[in-house]
C-alpha cells in the first residue's frame, strides 16, 4: 500500500512539475510576443501568439492580441476578423496592457474591428460597430472621436466611389525587385531608369538601389552599408536625374529628413538637413521640386492644422542653404494627418496621401492643382481602386501623373508586398 501511495505521489508530482514548466514556456512566448507588440514586428508576434492559442490560451486578450497582428500584416488583415469579434465577448474598460494574467480585451477592440470591417468592405457592419465603440467610451477616454466619426464617414464615401471604379491597370514589375519579402517604399526617378526601395529582410530594412535596362529592372544593389543605415534609413525621394536621394532616419526617438547624392557610382553618407526642416517634432517624408530649389515636407511642428502637415521651403542661393519652412495651408492640410507630398516636374499638380478629405478609409491619395494665382485647388480624391478601405500611401508618380509606382499585396505576387507599377488609363477626374 505504501509502495503504491509513493507511486501516486511521484506521479502527482512529476504532472505538477510538467504544468508548471509548461505555463511557464507558455508565459515566456507570452512576454517575447509582448515585446515584438511594443517594436512593431507584427509577424514575429502573430507566431507567438498563435502557439499560444492554440495551447489552450484562447481567452479574450490572446484573440485580441491575434486579430491585431492579422490588421496589421498585408494581405492578411480579413484574417483578423474571428479573433476580434472573439475578443470582443470580453471587453473591459479596466484592463492592465501587458499582463499574463489578463484576460478581457481593451476597449478599443471595437475599434479594431470596425477597421477590420471595413478594409474587407463589409461597409455597414464597420459602420455598426464603429457607432458601438463610440457609445462604449466613456466621456474622459483618450479615443479621438473625431477620427471615430471621420472612419464612418469615409464608409459611405467607400459605398460611392466603388459604384464609378477609373480604369487602372496593375502591373508587378517582377523579379528580380520583387522577391518573397515585403518590398515597400519605392521611390523612382522621372526617367524611371532608377529606382531605390526598401526590402524587409529578416533581420533589418535594407535599402536597394536598381536601374532600368531594356525595360527591365537589373539586379538591385544592397546600398545599406554605403549609407551607413542600421536598418533605421527610409526612402523618401530620388530625384529627376536619380542623383540625389532624400530619406528619413528613424532612431526611435526622432524623425529627421536627410539627403544623400550618388558619387562615382557610390552612394554618400547621409547629410541631415538644416533646422528650417528639421525639429525636435517628428519629419517623415520629404520630395524635391524638377530643378532642386523646392522641398516639400512632412512635419507634426507646433502650430500646424492638426496632426502632420505639409510644408514647403525654398532653397536660398545667397546661403545656400533652406529657408524658412512655410505651412501649405488649410486646403491642403486638415485636422488630421497628411502625408507623402509629390509634385509634378511643371510644378503645378501636388500627389499627397490625407487622413482628413473625401477618404475611403484611413489614408487616400489625393491631388490638387495650382492655379494662374499660385492658389491651390480643392484636393480631388484618385478614386477607386487607386484608393481603397485600407491605407493608401506613398504614391509616386511619374511623368503626367498617369502612371505611378506604388507597393502593395498582391495576391499572385511574390511577397508580403510588392511594387506595382499603375496606368491610370481613365481617371475620371
Amino acid at each position: 500500500m505504501k509502495k503504491i501511495l509513493l507511486i501516486l505521489l511521484i506521479t502527482v508530482s512529476g504532472y505538477f512539475t510538467a504544468s508548471s514548466q509548461f505555463k511557464n514556456a507558455i508565459k515566456e512566448a507570452f512576454f517575447e510576443a509582448e515585446y515584438y507588440i511594443l517594436y512593431e514586428d507584427y509577424t514575429e508576434a502573430l507566431a507567438l501568439y498563435l502557439n499560444i492559442y492554440n495551447n489552450g490560451w484562447d481567452n479574450a486578450y490572446i484573440n485580441h492580441r491575434i486579430g491585431e497582428c492579422y490588421l496589421q500584416i498585408p494581405g492578411q488583415k480579413s484574417k483578423s476578423i474571428p479573433y476580434l469579434e472573439k475578443a470582443c465577448e470580453n471587453t473591459s474598460k479596466v484592463f492592465k496592457e501587458g499582463s499574463f494574467k489578463e484576460t478581457n480585451a481593451p476597449i478599443r477592440t471595437i475599434f479594431y474591428l470596425a477597421c477590420a470591417y471595413q478594409v474587407d468592405n463589409q461597409l455597414d457592419k464597420a459602420i455598426e460597430t464603429f457607432k458601438k465603440f463610440e457609445e462604449t467610451l466613456a466621456a474622459n477616454n483618450i479615443y479621438n472621436i473625431d477620427y471615430v466619426e471621420k472612419q464612418i464617414q469615409s464608409c459611405e464615401i467607400a459605398k460611392e466611389q466603388i459604384k464609378t471604379p477609373a480604369n487602372v491597370k496593375e502591373n508587378n514589375i517582377g523579379k528580380p525587385v520583387n522577391d518573397g519579402f515585403s518590398n515597400i517604399r519605392p521611390v523612382v526617378s522621372s526617367s524611371e531608369n532608377s529606382m531605390v526601395y526598401i526590402s524587409r529582410l529578416k533581420f533589418y530594412d535594407a535599402i536597394f538601389y536598381t536601374k532600368r535596362k531594356d525595360e527591365y529592372w537589373t539586379a538591385p544593389v544592397n546600398i545599406t552599408p554605403d549609407l551607413g543605415s542600421d536598418g533605421n534609413y527610409y526612402s523618401c525621394f530620388l530625384s529627376a536625374d536619380g542623383n540625389t536621394l532624400l530619406l528619413y532616419k528613424d532612431d526611435l526617438y526622432n524623425r529627421d529628413i536627410y539627403i544623400s547624392y550618388l558619387l562615382n557610382n557610390r552612394w554618400s553618407l547621409p547629410g541631415k538637413l538644416n533646422k528650417n526642416i528639421n525639429s525636435k517634432f517628428q519629419e517623415t517624408f520629404a520630395s524635391l521640386s524638377s530643378d532642386g530649389k523646392t522641398i516639400y515636407f512632412v512635419s507634426d511642428h507646433k502650430g500646424g492644422f492638426g496632426g502632420t502637415d505639409i510644408y514647403k521651403s525654398e532653397f536660398s542661393e545667397k546661403t545656400q542653404d533652406w529657408g524658412e519652412a512655410v505651412n501649405m495651408g488649410n486646403t491642403i492640410n486638415t485636422e488630421f494627418d497628411e502625408e507623402t507630398p509629390i509634385i509634378l516636374e511643371n510644378g503645378n499638380k501636388l500627389y499627397f496621401s490625407s487622413q482628413g478629405h473625401t477618404n475611403m478609409g484611413g489614408f487616400d491619395i489625393f491631388f490638387a492643382q495650382k492655379d494662374s494665382e499660385n492658389k491651390w485647388s480643392k484636393p480631388e480624391n484618385l478614386g477607386y481602386p487607386v484608393n481603397s478601405t485600407d491605407d493608401n500611401l506613398f504614391f509616386i508618380p511619374v511623368g503626367d501623373g498617369t502612371n505611378a509606382y506604388i507597393s502593395k499585396f498582391d495576391q499572385n505576387g511574390f511577397g508580403q508586398e510588392d511594387i506595382v507599377k499603375l496606368e491610370i488609363t481613365a481617371n475620371n477626374k
